[in-house]
């Protein structure tokens, strides 16, 4: 990324990336490893085949340039101590927009970016710093202006790309444990864990976070369920697909959602004959993944009658015969004659998908999809309650540019609504946005395994929901007692050790605990580490009580003794204070 306030690093920050740094260093091991030196060495065989998996670690290794790219952040420096707050209600930091967009378009900031973001010591500077991130996540140039083309369809500029080869080494590491199908050794076929920790590493670690955040979006809007079908491979392809397409049109996702083995099996297309027309799919399509429902339940410009004539259509749609997940037509399936939807009239053709395929057209360019995406990116990416003004005005950007997704966010993202301070720390996190949030804040390099429990126990577990709506973004479905149960327990098991699974902190050559992270930071005051840890969980927003209580935390035990950071016996109590921190309810928020 670019820096923007030419801020330069005064103390090494060893949490910048440290899971990032174990792989770059595991991709460049085998370059050491023994018979490495001989091209039929097992080493150099290693290297190969992960410079053959992994995008752009070729030419990282042999030092051809990569092309236009984002490049890597600079180190930022530490965040200042912590002063004792004024009384009342504290004030909405100057860089509040900052933290805001890394809130919203990430799973909340890494240690190094969130030390970036209190570096900056003006509004201007936060927005100039928050722009450049919002455009390099979105792909485009950040010294350019923003796009001015929203309401066409003539193209965006050609997307500059993140390089992420670290995240792609850990990617590739993790299929190492893959099984093979068992129909189809060539197939490689990862269980509902895997599946959830592959998903986890990109949500956790990946520099491309905006994409991650579209991807899951796409995933739970298009909803499938790994139980139906049992088949992991049905759901990565599906997945990768949605991040292939993330940035792109609408036409483009939704033929890949109805055409994937997941889909069709999960709504029964692939048992959709002419005999019996199933409405599963035709039914969903319209209520949820294209023209939606009214804020008071009816249907939004389709009838009963739509759905029976859509249904019809997608006779003869189905997953190929073998284990690898294709589309395929079957003329002998598919229903005879005319079929009018949504006031079209699709014209009978028995050799090709064609029926369907400009259903999913006429569903996709209809008025009330625009609307009903709008609202949806709307509130995923600013309130719950969004303005009507602002989701006409995105609807007619979708309409305008035939669903060009990148050109709908942009709206969004420059939006009086996106950029307005009411919105700041306004939204419920999700479970999810809350657990990967925690692991990317503190920069844990621990196991995923905890964070993958946390979630199938508190109800959201990734792939695995059975109704097709997917889950809801809203703050209601979230402020609960068992949400709030795991939460906590997650937060205690994160910091107290003999909680639960041990979290590791700080690099791989510390020994993991938070006070050794502190100590490796040289941060050796409650003021130094209460700069730090309240500006990884609260933006620096603290309040006379909330700092009495972490202070006080951070001196149990002590009696008249002054806080020394290498006394041993400050371990609890510093495992307290950073408990107490992610339990208070203003870690809830983003």
């Amino acid at each position: 990324m670019a820096d923007m306030t030419a801020v330069k690093p005064t103390v090494p920050m060893a949490t910048t990336s440290p899971v990032a740094a174990a792989a770059s260093a595991s991709a460049m091991a085998p370059l050491a490893a023994p018979g490495s030196g001989s091209p039929s060495g097992s080493g150099s065989r290693s290297l190969q085949n992960l410079m053959r998996q992994v995008p752009g670690l070729s030419q990282l290794i042999t030092g051809v340039p990569l092309g236009p790219t984002i490049p890597i952040e600079p180190v930022a420096p530490l965040p200042p101590p912590l002063a004792v707050p004024q009384a009342g209600m504290p004030a909405v930091p100057v860089n509040w927009f900052a933290y805001h967009v890394l809130n919203r378009l990430a799973y909340g900031g890494t240690p190094n970016q969130l030390n970036m973001v209190a570096s900056l010591t003006t509004a201007a500077d936060a927005q100039r710093w928050a722009t450049v991130f919002m455009k390099e996540q979105l792909e485009l140039d950040p010294n350019k202006p923003w796009p001015t083309n929203l309401h066409s369809t003539s193209p965006l500029p050609a997307p500059i790309p993140i390089q992420d080869i670290a995240t792609d080494v850990l990617l590739s590491q993790d299929k190492t444990d893959w099984r093979a199908d068992d129909s189809d050794a060539s197939v490689l076929s990862p269980n509902l864990n895997e599946l959830q920790d592959h998903d986890l590493i990109r949500k956790m670690h990946s520099r491309r976070q905006l994409k991650e955040k579209m991807v899951y979006f796409w995933d739970n809007h298009f909803n499938t369920n790994y139980r139906t079908h049992g088949k992991g491979q049905y759901e990565l392809q599906e997945n990768e697909a949605f991040r292939r397409l993330a940035f792109g049109r609408f036409l483009d996702l939704l033929m890949a959602s109805g055409k994937s083995a997941a889909m069709m099996i999960y709504l029964n297309t692939d048992v959709n004959v002419k005999e019996n027309p199933n409405e599963n799919y035709s039914r969903e399509v319209l209520e949820l993944h294209t023209l939606g429902k009214t804020d008071e339940g009816t249907p939004n410009g389709f009838t009963q009658f739509d759905i029976v004539e859509a249904s019809k259509t997608f006779t003869g749609w189905d997953n190929t015969a073998d284990v690898r997940g294709g589309f395929r037509f079957v003329s002998s399936r598919h229903s005879p004659g005319p079929k009018l939807v949504l006031g079209q009239n699709i014209p009978f053709n028995e050799s090709g998908p064609s029926e369907g395929e400009q259903v999913l057209t006429v569903a996709a360019r209809h008025a009330s999809t625009a609307r009903n995406i709008a609202k949806k990116l709307c509130a995923y990416f600013i309130s719950d309650t969004v303005s009507p003004t602002l989701v006409n005005e995105v609807a007619s950007v979708f309409t305008d540019s035939d669903g060009d997704i990148k050109k709908v966010l942009i709206a969004i993202f420059t939006s009086a609504d996106f950029n307005n301070v009411a919105n700041y720390r306004s939204q419920v996190k999700t479970p999810l946005e809350y657990l990967v949030g925690l692991y990317r804040n503190l920069g844990v390099w621990s196991s995923r395994e905890p964070f993958r429990t946390r979630l199938v126990a508190v109800g959201q577990s990734i792939y695995e929901f059975p109704p097709p709506t997917g889950f809801k973004e809203q703050s209601i479905e979230w402020l609960n007692t068992n949400v709030l149960f795991h939460e906590a327990s997650m937060a205690y098991e994160s910091s107290i050790a003999g909680f639960g699974s041990t979290i590791q902190y700080g690099s791989t050559s510390s020994a993991g605990s938070i006070r050794k992270w502190m100590e490796e930071l040289q941060l050796t005051t409650e003021a130094q580490i209460l700069g730090l840890l309240t500006n990884l969980t609260s933006d620096r927003v603290v309040t006379a009580t909330e700092y009495s209580v972490y202070v006080n935390t951070l001196r149990t035990g002590l009696g008249g003794n002054a806080f020394d950071i290498k006394d041993a016996s400050r371990e609890s109590a510093l495992d307290r204070t950073m408990a107490t921190m992610l339990t208070n309810p203003r870690y809830l928020y983003q």
